[in-house]
Order: structure tokens, then C-alpha cells, then sequence
């Protein structure tokens, strides 16, 4: 005898932040959770990245195209996604930064309160002298954790460096566009060595702007009774 089909699921609308574009998803299943806690368990942001995007791909109507969806995309979504499918609210232990307290708080994080925050003001085009520009592109899942630099980086200042260079799409002449896609990564690193240090902060500032999830909510101390406020920034403060 066949087993009954469990829960015709509820779809709810969201909207994509960098795009704008409009469309729906259902909660995620008991096996898409386990995919994602063991995936947290492991600690590498690389593999919960990896779990959480192949969810949204699971929970999303639309066509996700893993290649380019930026990271900002992907965390909201999941807070979006998880808000629906295990309730609004996340439980979150905080300890009192008074240290005369260091008492440790449960709080309710409410997740329907994530917010994206887009810069309009910021141009993806930088000039560069007269004759060269570069066009910008904020960091996505698929560059950065394809980028075998970064996964072998061993200091901060590597991890910067190489996401920046994922976060250039191509590079403007007078005569043509050209793709980085589709040149050899260590052509990008010597053209970007060849850059002077005000070219390259003005690449820096703009990967520094991009945009990410973010909560800001305040909590009470249930040692000293105290408010306190907390910025939450990126998957990892809310998964």
C-alpha cells in the first residue's frame, strides 16, 4: 500500500533584492533541514553556502541562477525561507556585555525584520584613467567559492585581495569589452598589480559597499535588566 503524500505546502511571495524581480517559495522539508544542519555542524562557511543555496534552489518557483546570484541574495532568501518554515523568530543565546553582569539571555531574533539595504548612489563603473574602466559586480556565491585563491588564502589581507578580483566583471576600453570570465585568472592578477594604489582603493570601496542582510533589535538583560542593542550582518549571525 502506498503512503499517503504529506502537506500541500503554502507559497509566499519575496522579492529579490538585487533585482528586484518578484517571486515565490514554500518553506523547506525535514530533508532539507538536515541537509542544512549537517552542513552547520561542519563549521566551513563554504559548505553552508553550498547546502543554503542548493535549498533556496529547492524552495524558490523561479529558476535560481547559481552562477550569478550575489551573497546578499542568497542570505536574505534564506531568512526568508526559514522564517516561513520553522517560524518567524530565531532563538539566540547573548551574553551581557556589562562586565559586571555576563549574564546569558535567550532572545527571540525576529526574522521577518531582516532587511537589505541598497545604495542607489553606488555605480558599478569605475573610470580608471582616460582610456580604461572597470565594471563591477557584487561578490556572488559562484565566484567566491570557486575561486581556489581564496580557499587556500592564509591571511586577511589574500581574502580581500582575491575578493576583489571576483568582483570585477569585465574591463571597458574604447575598442572593446572584455569578459574576465573568460580570460585566465592570472592575467586579472597582473593587471590589477599594475594598478595604483588610489585606482585599486576605488575597487575596495565599492566591494566594501555591497550590500548585505541585516537586523538591528535591542534585548533586555535578564541579569541586570539592561537594554541593549546588537547588530546582526551576514549568514552566519543567523543561521
Amino acid at each position: 500500500m502506498a503512503l499517503p503524500v504529506l502537506n500541500k505546502l503554502p507559497k509566499y511571495d519575496v522579492t529579490i533584492p538585487s533585482t528586484k524581480k518578484k517571486t515565490t517559495f514554500r518553506p523547506y522539508l525535514v530533508k532539507e533541514e538536515k541537509v542544512l544542519l549537517m552542513a552547520s555542524e561542519t563549521g566551513d562557511e563554504n559548505t553552508i553556502a553550498r547546502a543554503t543555496v542548493d535549498m533556496i534552489k529547492s524552495c524558490v518557483d523561479d529558476d535560481i541562477d547559481e552562477k550569478n546570484i550575489t551573497i546578499f541574495d542568497m542570505e536574505y532568501l534564506f531568512c526568508q525561507i526559514r522564517s516561513k518554515s520553522v517560524g518567524e523568530t530565531s532563538k539566540m543565546m547573548m551574553t551581557c556585555p556589562s562586565i559586571e553582569c555576563g549574564h546569558s539571555t535567550e532572545v527571540n531574533i525576529p526574522l521577518d525584520q531582516v532587511k537589505v539595504t541598497m545604495n542607489d548612489d553606488i555605480k558599478n563603473i569605475i573610470k580608471l584613467n582616460d582610456e580604461v574602466s572597470i565594471e563591477m559586480r557584487y561578490p556572488s556565491f559562484h565566484s567566491i567559492n570557486s575561486n581556489q585563491h581564496l580557499a587556500t588564502a592564509e591571511n586577511e589581507t589574500d581574502i580581500v585581495y582575491h575578493t576583489i578580483l571576483c568582483c570585477i566583471k569585465a574591463i571597458l576600453t574604447e575598442e572593446e569589452k572584455i569578459n574576465i570570465d573568460d580570460e585566465p585568472y592570472d592575467d586579472l592578477i597582473t593587471f590589477v598589480n599594475n594598478m595604483t594604489t588610489s585606482q585599486f582603493n576605488m575597487l575596495k570601496d565599492f566591494v566594501a559597499a555591497s550590500p548585505e542582510v541585516e537586523l538591528d533589535f535591542k534585548w533586555t538583560c535578564e541579569g541586570c535588566r539592561k537594554e541593549h542593542e546588537i547588530e546582526l550582518r551576514g549568514l552566519q549571525d543567523f543561521f
